[in-house]
């Protein structure tokens, strides 16, 4: 057995017709290279995946500088020949400047980017994930069989994605970031036993 099941668990809550599944894991199995890429693969369940990545809640070295994010993501999107749409907006981000030294929760006006990629299931993989997902934050947003990706592209390319209520739009979705050691995924379709047994097939390896 690869690490002991006390090394992560699932918490499980309905909240309302969603289930909101939150899943733990010790800080030492976060530093696993493939840890989180794993549990999305089994997630995904043979779904594709859109990922929408906002630099505006990256670390403040990345952020400072988010044309370069975007220019050489670009490039490994164009290698790997993925459908993607990028937005540039301007607005409030958070300082990453002598305010965020003393803790001020200071604010200015700056140029972001949002990038909404599709990832067919039979495409994910460790060294796809390594090359786009690996040390940044991102959503992901599982899509039921039936979606139409360019239609979802369209819809994150506007941001009018954001009226919608993603639990009824996508089979489940949640926000992954490097530096945090749990992922709470919310779902009408995931069940608490299908996660348990998802979980139980994870620490089984």
């Amino acid at each position: 057995m690869l690490f002991d099941k006390k090394l992560m668990h699932c918490k499980t809550q309905k909240n309302g017709i969603e289930m909101m599944h939150r899943i733990e894991f010790h800080h030492a199995l976060s530093k696993m290279p493939d840890i989180r890429y794993r549990i999305i693969e089994r997630l995904m369940n043979g779904k594709a995946i859109i990922i929408d990545i906002d630099t505006a809640l990256f670390m403040p070295s990345v952020r400072m500088n988010p044309s370069e994010y975007i220019e050489g993501l670009t490039q490994k999107l164009a290698a790997y020949q993925l459908k993607y749409k990028i937005s540039r907006i301007k607005k409030e981000v958070l300082d990453a400047g002598i305010g965020r030294v003393f803790g001020m929760k200071a604010s200015k006006t700056g140029i972001t980017y949002r990038a909404s990629i599709y990832i067919p299931y039979e495409v994910f993989s460790t060294e796809l994930y390594e090359q786009l997902l690996e040390n940044s934050g991102y959503r992901v947003c599982i899509l039921n069989d039936q979606a139409d990706p360019d239609e979802l592209l369209e819809l994150f390319y506007s941001g009018m994605v954001d009226d919608l209520d993603y639990s009824e739009v996508f089979y489940a979705h949640f926000y992954c970031n490097e530096q945090l050691a749990q992922i709470v995924v919310a779902s009408r379709h995931i069940q608490k036993d299908q996660m348990n047994h998802l979980i139980e097939e994870l620490v089984s390896k």
